[in-house]
């Protein structure tokens, strides 16, 4: 998709997302709509780069049928290889764009989310990787939360040691980024915590716009899915991500704050997980 613009050559972007079975076929249907929609006021070439994580049910391949010709690249692997593995996927086959979007297939990006991050990149030329608030909506459900984050880059190394500094489905990454780091590190379901810990290592930096961008859908059952073998994981995630950045810290006692968190009743993790303790610094959220 291009768009006119008074002069000059287009900004050629892409935007990298992932379909796995048990996507939803109304919401993968939805995420793409809101990227084929943004609203640009000036010339973007918005290219949209698609993988089919293995085996899908047909009504969401006929949903992907309906927009073959609309998307630039489809990638079809052949078994799921998860998130992670999927997004290297399609870094490997990326032309000739300057700016990478990333998007859930389940999530809504706002019309003119895209415009606002290129606007900010162009006024911030040494912001690298560029993020911004989430409204977090319960699938079937009205209920809705914004979620804040990182509030300056200047913090970004402490803000990484306690949580993400940016929400993965809102990134925008210069193509230099991509092109030094080579993609995803594979890390069963912690892909965005082990990324950010790499791109931090390279020295890139991170800032967020702290407005809403993106409309992140969580499911129903997502405190009981939670279990010790995903929260083991992430806890050794973001212990080998601070040990390579600090070495020998006090900052190990975040995950471990972290980690009980994790394990502690559902009731408990939800209620701690919705608080204003979580809002970041600097936040106007």
């Amino acid at each position: 998709m291009t768009t006119t613009s008074p002069a000059g050559m287009p900004i050629k972007t892409a935007t990298i997302m992932s379909v796995y079975g048990r996507d939803d076929p109304q919401a993968t249907e939805r995420a793409l709509q809101s990227v084929w929609q943004q609203r640009f006021s000036q010339a973007v070439e918005n290219r949209i780069y698609l993988a089919i994580d293995g085996p899908i049910p047909q009504s969401l391949d006929e949903t992907i049928q309906r927009w073959e010709s609309r998307i630039h690249r489809i990638c079809r692997l052949p078994h799921n290889v998860g998130l992670a593995a999927a997004l290297n996927e399609l870094i490997k086959v990326l032309e000739d764009e300057s700016l990478v979007f990333r998007m859930d297939a389940d999530d809504w990006s706002y019309p003119d989310r895209y415009q606002k991050q290129i606007n900010y990149l162009q006024s911030h030329p040494k912001v690298d990787i560029l993020g911004g608030d989430i409204v977090e909506t319960i699938r079937n459900s009205e209920t809705k939360r914004r979620v804040a984050f990182n509030g300056t880059p200047d913090n970004l190394e402490e803000e990484l040691c306690k949580r993400v500094p940016v929400a993965h489905p809102t990134v925008c990454f210069r193509r230099r980024v991509l092109q030094r780091v080579g993609g995803y590190p594979v890390n069963r379901g912690n892909e965005d915590i082990a990324m950010w810990f790499r791109c931090a290592r390279e020295g890139f930096v991170f800032d967020n716009l702290h407005e809403p961008l993106l409309e992140f859908t969580i499911n129903p059952d997502f405190w009981r899915r939670r279990g010790v073998g995903k929260a083991l994981l992430e806890f050794k995630c973001y212990a080998a991500g601070i040990w390579s950045l600090h070495g020998p810290t006090w900052r190990f006692i975040f995950p471990v704050l972290r980690l009980g968190l994790r394990l502690a009743p559902a009731s408990l993790a939800k209620k701690a997980y919705g608080s204003a303790a979580r809002a970041p610094k600097n936040s106007n959220a």
